[in-house]
């Protein structure tokens, strides 16, 4: 029996396609006429994300392994679909469950346990075995907490107690995390994935170049440009690499720059997308919801950090290109000309930020962008008409599958929420590392970012972030950090892994196209985006920058800082002018560091370093010129 005569005759990856069209459906229908009730909408959600994982990420096998491994997923899908379709089914019997304080039956004890072995399952496939161990370790500790020594011990709670926590309530799998994926995230992904499709891709590199390209270095400028633009709305860091790199970093490499720092420009420029307004990636939705805070809030005070990252890897660019004596390219298109080409595609995004700036859901704001979009395709591309219902259908089967990872995550953060509320290590972890740093609040940083890297290696943003909002923020808020700028430094933190050896998965992808090593450029791609680590420090040592206190604060201390990122670009790549020797990149490394950190002495020391090395170059730099003239005079 093949796979082929089990769906019918149908063949299995038009089934898959037709599943997830299916899904895409299912969100745009209830996004317009309103999402059912939670106990309906989630299971939905997940059991669709479910059966296109088990079926998009499986091992064929050969020989008598290919029927096995066919019954493996067949069964994986029937557990998926019963968990789910149990809930769907019996909402109203749930919700009232609750009121009464029914005991778990079971029926319900049997689908709460095979959906959790299968979203395990899912994770295992999308993420890998990290998330797994997260997951089955939260789980255990629930079970097994009264084994363990103190601070960690509990009282320890019976299967059918973890269970219900976890299926059959709003504390575990149904989360905030999972609730926001299915009512938010998917149709911002949607909405990219329909931008992909209609060649935003191509549009935002043109638009990039047209920009950058007749300045020194402008291949890679092209590359931090576009990968802005387009990161920001796709929010994937590798997802990213591949649609702009795979234009990007051939372009890179003709110019004249090595392989790896190509890749690593690629890399850094598209995991700093998730840091740019106005998607963000699906950590800031999720960051809205947990912290009460509406996300165009977010989306506003995470303005500067995210430029002041950019600026630091333009300027990185800029003097490497100056260093390996690289000439501007010339010759691109002028930026009206692609504007008015293809810059309908802009209009979707200016739609979205006006809906979300007047208050409506991030739901409404992702349909009517998505509406947008369609329409001026539509409207101002007469020769794309014929390959619109393809584009469109493309686009409703690439969304699910890109969107099955982030819902894995956060569902396995879901898990982790309820053991975390059930059990009460919440409150006892924040005082465990309260305790280790002794209250000293740069050393609890330090913590929480080591924590925020190790937690985020393999493993998408939002799910790092949950688990880091839950564990550790809680502690920056008590010892006085305001809440937006220590769930700001914890997303920083899960985000930064991307480009973190020995696990950095868009430094991989963009070495996989530069035909470069992937350990190198993973640590060319750690230079480049050293001001990831550094931003999280400055604006919970000063959050003047994120909008909170007085204006004028927020303007000195976001000039000080521009200065930081340059001088901080100038000494590690090691060219300002001249060719920097180690004592002035010291020097200028020195500087930034305290320009970058608010206070006004810091400031003042760092503005006289940094003062000092620039003229020093600067001096250099007209001996060097003026020798030049001599010698051609003579």
């Amino acid at each position: 029996m093949t796979l082929d005569k089990l769906t019918g005759g149908l063949p299995l990856a038009r089934l898959i396609s037709i599943v997830a069209i299916a899904m895409s459906v299912y969100h745009l229908v209830t996004a317009y006429f309103g999402t059912p009730i939670a106990e309906v909408h989630l299971p939905v959600h997940l059991g669709f994300a479910l059966v296109i994982i088990f079926w998009v990420y499986r091992s064929a096998g050969t020989g008598a392994w290919r029927y096995l491994h066919a019954l493996r997923d067949l069964t994986l899908t029937a557990m998926a679909v019963g968990g789910c379709s149990y809930l769907a089914f019996n909402a109203d019997e749930v919700q009232q469950r609750m009121l009464y304080f029914d005991p778990l039956t079971t029926e319900q004890l049997v689908y709460g346990c095979v959906l959790i072995l299968a979203v395990l399952e899912a994770a295992r496939r999308v993420i890998g075995w990290p998330l797994v161990f997260l997951g089955a370790g939260a789980l255990g500790y629930a079970l097994f907490g009264n084994l363990l020594p103190s601070p960690f011990w509990h009282r320890g709670y019976s299967l059918q107690a973890v269970i219900e926590t976890t299926y059959l309530t709003q504390d575990g799998l149904w989360t905030s995390p999972l609730r926001v994926t299915a009512s938010y995230v998917f149709l911002f992904v949607l909405f990219g994935a329909f931008l992909v499709a209609s060649g935003a891709g191509v549009f935002f590199t043109d638009l990039a170049r047209s920009l950058t390209g007749k300045f020194t270095g402008g291949a890679a400028k092209t590359a931090v440009v576009s990968s802005a633009l387009m990161g920001s709305l796709s929010g994937s860091s590798a997802g990213n690499v591949v649609v702009t790199g795979s234009f990007t970093i051939p372009a890179m490499r003709k110019a004249g720059f090595p392989g790896r720092f190509s890749a690593g420009v690629e890399a850094v420029a598209s995991s700093g997308g998730q840091f740019m307004p106005p998607v963000m990636g699906s950590a800031a939705f999720i960051m809205a919801e947990f912290i009460g805070i509406p996300y165009i809030e977010i989306a506003q005070a995470a303005i500067i950090p995210a430029i002041l990252y950019f600026i630091s890897v333009l300027a990185m660019v800029h003097f490497e290109a100056r260093r390996l004596g690289l000439k501007p390219e010339g010759g691109s298109e002028s930026a009206l000309r692609v504007i008015k080409q293809r810059g309908y595609l802009l209009l979707s995004v200016v739609v979205m930020l006006g809906t979300l700036s007047s208050g409506y859901s991030p739901s409404l704001a992702a349909l009517y962008a998505l509406g947008t979009l369609v329409v001026t395709q539509l409207l101002f591309e007469p020769a794309m008409r014929s390959e619109f219902v393809g584009n469109c259908l493309k686009a409703m089967d690439q969304a699910p599958r890109i969107i099955g990872q982030i819902t894995i995550a956060s569902a396995i953060g879901g898990i982790i929420v309820g053991v975390v509320t059930q059990t009460g290590l919440g409150l006892r972890m924040s005082s465990i590392v309260l305790d280790f740093s002794q209250g000293y609040l740069p050393l609890l940083l330090v913590l929480t970012m080591l924590c925020g890297i190790i937690l985020g290696m393999g493993m998408p943003t939002p799910a790092a972030y949950i688990i880091l909002a839950v564990l550790l923020a809680p502690g920056l808020v008590e010892v006085g950090v305001p809440l937006l700028a220590a769930h700001l430094f914890v997303m920083y933190c899960a985000g930064i892994s991307a480009i973190t050896p020995p696990v950095a998965l868009a430094s991989y992808a963009a070495a996989a196209i530069a035909n470069a090593d992937p350990w190198k450029t993973s640590l060319t791609a750690l230079r480049l985006g050293l001001a990831s680590f550094i931003i999280p420090y400055m604006f919970v040592f000063g959050p003047a920058i994120l909008g909170i206190g007085d204006t004028s604060q927020m303007i000195f201390d976001s000039l000080a800082a521009l200065v930081g990122v340059l001088a901080l670009a100038a000494a590690l790549i090691g060219w300002f002018l001249i060719v920097l020797n180690s004592l002035i990149r010291l020097v200028l490394l020195s500087g930034a560091i305290l320009l970058i950190m608010p206070g006004l002495t810091g400031d003042i020391t760092g503005a006289i370093l940094i003062t000092g090395a620039v003229a020093y170059c600067w001096n250099k730099a007209r001996q060097a010129e003026a020798l030049n003239i001599q010698q051609t005079q003579g």
